[in-house]
């Protein structure tokens, strides 16, 4: 009866390695499953990410041609929105120095209302 418990034991045992290491082979291979869609995701995610950027980077092009084609001056109307937004900047920059506390509850406020909106 003894050798029978031992030999049922040893046998138990062998069962729990082989297991074991199957379980193990499963994870590495579901690993190396993961790891390989990732890199699968990665290069699709580039390649859309680039033909994105080109189709945007021909749609611009074709608009600004048109824009030309009609006598509308786009180079112009950067250095404008340019210049505009360095005089905005300027205004509230000054704004801010000369009155530190009306900034600051305008802000406060508008930080409040962004947060009821973006509550909802």
């Amino acid at each position: 009866m003894a050798t029978t418990d031992t030999s049922a034991k040893q046998q138990a045992s062998a069962s729990i390695r082989k297991m074991k290491a199957d379980a193990e082979a499963g994870a590495e291979d579901a690993a190396k499953a993961v790891k390989t869609a990732g890199r699968k995701a990665r290069a699709k995610a580039s390649n859309l990410e680039q033909s994105l950027t080109r189709s945007a980077e021909e749609l611009a092009a074709s608009v600004n041609g048109h824009l030309k084609s009609v006598g509308v001056d786009t180079d112009r109307m950067v250095d404008v929105a340019k210049e505009q937004a360095t005089d905005l900047q300027k205004l509230i920059a000054q704004e801010i120095q000369e009155r530190p506390l009306r900034a600051l509850g305008l802000a406060a406020a508008v930080g409040l209302f962004v947060g009821f909106l973006s509550a909802r």
